[in-house]
């Protein structure tokens, strides 16, 4: 059987190459931006209205988070779940940590019902939405479904006063069993079943409400412009509406969600309400929360908000942060090729069509390659390859673009096993920090001799 070498070699040669031997094992392959398929999901590039200017507050403090916020939120939209939870995990389970501080709730109701407990998301949401809520207001709840958010409010934030409204009239009993197991009897507890849409700023005012929420409704709702509009025109003065909603690409087998919701759509439906975002946070991974007002100033509420405590959850992402230059004498020469030292950390390659060099690493992380051409206007094609003892886990693939590999004009660039880079093309990573040599191929058109002077520095 063809060595790997031998292999190279050929697919880098002018002539046909052999018929490859039968695979054994299918290599892993990645999508065309060097993701390891399923971490990127799969959205549409749509067209939207140009000029278009996001309303913001007051305060240039405030207006960068909620910029960031907004930010952060695309980019997990742009995730698939699985993606997120391995980009944030370590985030994420700082906060679901933080969330069991949450005080815990009696589910059995009076009439011997079990009320299933809210899982490890859901108490995160109730956390962050506790979290808003200030010791002893008066809060206004639309949408208030089997209490168990309400109850977090009432027993975490001793809420004064409890108004909420739901359209599904059998979970008032429910709700009220709910609260009673649990001993909560704020100075009024009036719940009562009412359609969102007609709200009135009257009604809202006066129960004295300084806090509207609405969580984990207008996904439900047949127009949820219009509803969060109508919550807007229903604030009173001085009132603060936190909301929530499934962030784009999650819950979606949910099937009483009628509609999705992204940050672009979130951004037209606070235009479109007359509301100001003071505080935006994809949640859990699951959900986006919005605290928002009809006053631009910034707000009191999301200053004093509390939150997790400011555990470091950072996590190094390299083992090594100094990178290993290599000597001029450190290349091997490959096939129809010869290396020469030219300065303590430079080489003079020369070679036809499969020659190339080797050298030998230390683990991989990150492989820079520098290129000075002296004679390279033929060179088509090069490769790079990162072995583990005679196992190839690591390849890239360079191909000439207009201007590049040109006389005189210098090359560097950055190699990392999986990614696409801005020359080589990586598409394969088999577990490349345990590599412990690379080889360069290269591929010269019409039968002649290339000359280039190279270098090497890696991160083990």
């Amino acid at each position: 059987m063809a060595s790997p070498l031998s292999r190279l070699r050929s697919r880098l040669s002018s002539s046909p190459a052999p018929a490859p031997a039968p695979a054994v094992k299918q290599a892993r392959q990645y999508g065309p931006y060097g993701v390891a398929g399923r971490l990127l999901r799969e959205v549409g590039d749509h067209p939207r209205g140009e000029g278009t200017i996001d309303r913001e507050g007051d305060d240039p403090t405030e207006v960068a988070a909620v910029r960031a916020g907004w930010l952060l939120l695309d980019a997990y939209e742009r995730m698939t779940r699985r993606g997120a939870d391995r980009v944030f995990g370590h985030e994420l389970d700082a906060w679901h940590a933080y969330a069991d501080t949450l005080a815990e709730l009696e589910y059995t109701l009076p009439d011997g019902r079990e009320l299933k407990p809210e899982n490890r998301k859901n108490r995160l949401r109730f956390r962050r939405t506790v979290d808003f809520a200030r010791e002893g207001e008066v809060v206004f709840d639309v949408g208030f479904g089997h209490g168990l958010l309400a109850a977090s409010l009432i027993k975490d934030r001793g809420i004064k006063k409890y108004f909420g409204i739901d359209i599904i009239d059998r979970y008032i009993p429910t709700a009220t069993g709910l609260f009673a197991v649990n001993g909560l009897a704020p100075e009024t507890l009036e719940l009562e079943a009412q359609d969102l849409y007609t709200l009135t700023r009257e009604r809202i005012a006066a129960t004295g409400a300084t806090l509207v929420i609405c969580c984990e409704v207008l996904e439900h709702v047949p127009d949820a412009e219009l509803a969060l509009k109508t919550l807007a025109d229903a604030l009173p003065e001085g009132a603060d509406l936190l909301f929530s909603v499934p962030m784009h690409g999650r819950i979606e087998g949910a099937w009483g969600h009628v509609s999705v919701f992204d940050v672009d759509r979130l951004k037209g439906m606070l235009d479109g309400a007359g509301l100001y975002a003071h505080h935006v946070e994809p949640l859990a991974n699951a959900w986006s929360i919005v605290v928002a007002s009809r006053d631009p100033a910034p707000s009191r509420r999301v200053r004093e908000a509390t939150g997790r405590p400011p555990e470091r959850v950072s996590r190094p992402l390299s083992a090594h942060r100094d990178y290993v230059y290599l000597a001029g004498d450190d290349f091997t020469a490959v096939g129809p090729s010869t290396v020469e030292r030219q300065s303590d950390q430079t080489a003079r390659w020369q070679f036809s069509s499969g020659g190339g060099y080797t050298f030998a690493v230390d683990g991989l992380e990150s492989l820079r390659l520098w290129f000075n051409p002296v004679d390279a206007d033929q060179v088509s094609r090069m490769v790079a390859t990162a072995y583990a003892g005679d196992t190839k886990v690591g390849h890239w693939a360079w191909k000439r673009k207009d201007g590049q590999m040109s006389d005189g004009v210098v090359l560097s660039t950055a190699l990392r096993a999986g990614e696409v880079g801005l020359h080589f093309i990586g598409d394969q990573n088999d577990d490349a920090v345990t590599a412990d040599r690379i080889e360069v191929l290269g591929r010269v058109e019409g039968g002649g001799r290339a000359e280039i002077e190279i270098g090497v520095a890696y991160l083990p």
